[in-house]
C-alpha cells in the first residue's frame, strides 16, 4: 500500500513524500514548511483534490519544458533552448 512520509529536508524544513507499496518515491511536495501542520495541510490537499484532477498530455509539447521558470525536485539541471 502507498503512504505518505513527513520528512526533514537538510534545511529543518518539513516536506512530504508519497512512496508505492514497492518503497519508490512517486511524488514528492515542491514546497518546504516551517510547522508540520503545513506538510499535514499539503498531503490533505492531495489527496483532496487528486481525485478530479484533470490529465494533461503535454508530451507533444517541446515548448513545455522552455515555459517552466521552476525545475521539478529531482530533475536534473539542463539547458533549455531559447523561448520562442
Amino acid at each position: 500500500m502507498a503512504k505518505f512520509e513527513i520528512f526533514k529536508d537538510v534545511r529543518g524544513e518539513y516536506r512530504w513524500r508519497l512512496r508505492s507499496a514497492n518503497g519508490q518515491i512517486f511524488a514528492i511536495g515542491g514546497e518546504g514548511f516551517k510547522q508540520k501542520s503545513g506538510a499535514e495541510n499539503g498531503i490533505a490537499a492531495v489527496k483532496r483534490d487528486a481525485v478530479a484532477a484533470e490529465v494533461m498530455d503535454l508530451s507533444d509539447s517541446p515548448l513545455t519544458t522552455a515555459v517552466s521558470s521552476k525545475m521539478e525536485p529531482g530533475m536534473a539541471k539542463k539547458k533549455l533552448p531559447p523561448a520562442l
